[in-house]
């Protein structure tokens, strides 16, 4: 499993002395266009042969802002400055009006106080009549930078090699988890609540509430759906964090255990919000498993890998099968409906959608949806719906049609439908209009397959993140 600093393209020797050349021409321009002032240069530090990816562009963009927060809590004068996005590392470039020894006391009050300063190089330059002149903290008799791995000597680290680029990476996905944690918390939670609004306005839709229509659920509205969304969002970065505190040593199935209560409160308030009526009980479930498997992972490695996450799913809910152990042993009579499908059938539900690492979802509707460019998204999202009903075996349909065989039904109409190019089509969306009408005479309702499309649309936002 590869961590967030081993993604990117590998620099070579000569790419990086190419640079160092065409980073001192840069400096000595702009000190010659503005030979008064004080430049302040801002590069990252990142060992290893990958010295950009979208993690470390979003360090150096968080070490640029505080710089200028800096500079403006100091009444400091910008008077010039320029980026440069390059495959040696991302570099800012910042003429001052101010004199370069309280330019460098500034630039050392920063590698204090920001938590990722490891991870960036900030040297202050001024012209003399000698050249180019850096200031130094041995010059300002400031000790030196200490090692962010043990706290030695940097410098005297990095000499003799005293840490492993493995190690030191580990430090640095630490680091920077730690620091972007909150960020990156509420940012999956409202990626969680954003496919929960978009799936419920996705309109329209086969017996399911949608923006026009409650199809087969007289007892909610779409202000149902939309009241439930804003309670739980929450409750998904409860998920997160879950995961992400989870000790990495311990077994992944005790996790899962872990978090039934976060399940279980997430459950009560939906049911306040909506006067006891179950909107997203499903939902609940499959994203509260994505969410602590998302957190988990960033935990891990400081991004989201999408094989990285449904093998996490996968050991979290390793035992979820059990539960029909014995099932066999029970009188016709005590069984629930999930259990005779299970017997009868060997249709396992969400128990086994959930306990394949939502195969369905990660290998299938994700990639279907991601590849879609034709069309509106919500013809997408329609479409995508469809795609799922030809292979979910969507238990809340079954119960309304009474007979297994509803599944084949919906299967063809769906294939039928995207055979033609999907409801974007003239003669797609005239037979998925018919299915409407049927379903909404019949009482059928598709909500299982809902909750799936909820999944894919959450992932397909969480990868748009990075």
């Amino acid at each position: 499993m590869k961590n967030v600093f081993e993604k990117g393209h590998e620099i070579t020797l000569m790419d990086a002395l190419d640079n160092r050349e065409n980073r001192v021409s840069l400096q000595k321009e702009l000190l010659e266009r503005y030979p008064t002032n004080t430049l302040i240069s801002l590069k990252m530090n990142i060992p290893g042969p990958i010295k950009t990816n979208n993690a470390i562009r979003k360090v150096f963009h968080s070490a640029s802002g505080i710089l200028q927060q800096y500079l403006v809590k100091n009444d400091v004068i910008l008077l010039a400055d320029t980026n440069r996005d390059l495959p040696t590392g991302p570099e800012g470039y910042f003429i001052v009006e101010m004199n370069d020894v309280e330019a460098k006391a500034l630039c050392i009050k920063l590698e204090d106080d920001f938590l990722l300063s490891s991870m960036v190089d900030l040297d202050v330059y001024t012209l003399t009549d000698d050249g180019i002149q850096d200031i130094s903290r041995q010059s300002l008799n400031i000790p030196p930078r200490k090692c962010f791995v043990c706290q030695h000597e940097a410098k005297a680290c990095a000499r003799s090699k005293q840490h492993t680029l493995k190690e030191i990476q580990q430090k640095l996905v630490t680091l920077y988890t730690d620091y972007y944690f909150s960020e990156i918390k509420q940012s999956v939670a409202q990626c969680a609540q954003k496919a929960l609004l978009y799936e419920v306005t996705c309109t329209p839709k086969p017996g399911l509430v949608d923006a026009m229509d409650s199809g087969s659920h007289d007892d909610m509205t779409i202000y149902t759906f939309i009241n439930s969304s804003c309670v739980l969002t929450p409750f998904f970065a409860s998920f997160f964090e879950e995961g992400y505190h989870y000790p990495k040593e311990k077994p992944l199935n005790e996790l899962f255990a872990m978090i039934r209560p976060i399940g279980i409160e997430a459950e009560k308030s939906m049911n306040e919000a909506t006067q006891q009526v179950n909107t997203h009980k499903g939902a609940i479930f499959s994203l509260g498993v994505l969410m602590t498997a998302l957190g988990y992972a960033f935990a891990q490695s400081g991004y989201f890998d999408l094989k990285h996450i449904q093998d996490i799913i996968k050991d979290m809910l390793c035992h979820l099968m059990d539960d029909f152990d014995g099932v066999g042993n029970k009188r016709s009579e005590d069984l629930t409906i999930g259990e005779r499908l299970f017997l009868d059938y060997g249709i396992s539900g969400i128990r086994g959608a959930a306990s394949s690492g939502y195969s369905l979802v990660f290998n299938h509707s994700l990639p279907y949806l991601t590849t879609q460019t034709a069309g509106n998204f919500n013809e997408r999202m329609i479409d995508t719906l469809l795609y799922l009903l030809q292979f979910s075996k969507d238990t809340n349909l079954i119960k309304r049609a009474g007979t297994v065989e509803i599944l084949d039904d919906a299967r063809k109409s769906a294939t039928d439908i995207l055979a033609f190019g999907g409801v974007k089509s003239t003669k797609g969306n005239e037979l998925y209009l018919e299915m409407i009408h049927e379903y909404k005479e019949r009482n059928l309702s598709i909500g299982g397959t809902a909750d799936l499309l909820i999944m894919t649309l959450c992932l397909y936002f969480i990868e748009q993140l990075s």
